[in-house]
């Protein structure tokens, strides 16, 4: 008689995130770089924050300033007078579509707050400004290197990698709405996902030709 084998014992479960402490928001003040800890790489501890809401004000602080403040190498090597352009673009165009969002959320019996809402749709121009700081390098060089008169320039060149950046903004929300099971209910509107992603790539794009930065 064969006798079956002892049951294995089941893996523990991952324990859930946690969300970020207070003194995580002040120490990225002195650290920068912990900016793209916060922001980008552990985007389930982000939804966690989100979620909790405890430390909403220093999560809202942190992504407001990384709007503004990491734009600004990238946009100083495309127009040194137009320091405040590619902010502009990205997080203007958010705030502009922000309300959309809010009512249309509240529509579909969401549970989110204001401030979650706000917290969700402002890692778009965060991460995107994010991108945009990595890309500067690349853009000063081609500044300092191409002739102008080209078929392609430095100009077309910049619009593309803003193109990228905000299309990689726009994929981090939607990576952070599936981190968190409670947060990835909300896929389940993913049409209003969707439409509100697409305004917001309209607006981006008129607010492009309102600031100059598309011909």
């Amino acid at each position: 008689m064969t006798t079956s084998p002892p049951p294995t014992a089941s893996a523990p479960s991952a324990p859930p995130p946690t969300a970020f402490a207070a003194d995580e928001f002040r120490r990225s003040v002195a650290r920068p770089h912990a900016v793209l800890d916060i922001v980008l790489a552990e985007r389930a501890r982000l939804a966690a924050t989100v979620l909790g809401g405890a430390n909403l004000a220093p999560l809202l602080g942190l992504l407001l300033g990384s709007s503004v403040l990491f734009t600004v190498p990238f946009a100083l090597v495309r127009a040194p007078a137009e320091p405040g352009h590619v902010a502009a673009l990205f997080l203007g165009s958010t705030l502009i579509c922000f309300p959309s969002l809010q009512v249309f959320s509240s529509y579909l019996g969401g549970r989110l707050t204001v401030a979650q809402n706000l917290a969700l749709a402002l890692t778009v121009p965060a991460a995107a400004a994010l991108f945009s700081l990595g890309f500067f390098p690349i853009q000063w060089f081609l500044e300092a290197s191409m002739a102008p008169g080209g078929a392609v320039g430095a100009h077309e060149i910049a619009i593309g990698l803003l193109a990228i950046a905000l299309l990689l903004g726009i994929s981090h929300l939607n990576r952070c709405l599936l981190a968190d099971s409670a947060l990835r209910s909300l896929r389940s509107s993913w049409l209003l996902l969707l439409g509100w992603q697409s305004l917001l790539v309209f607006i981006t794009c008129r607010m492009a030709l309102a600031l100059h930065i598309l011909p």
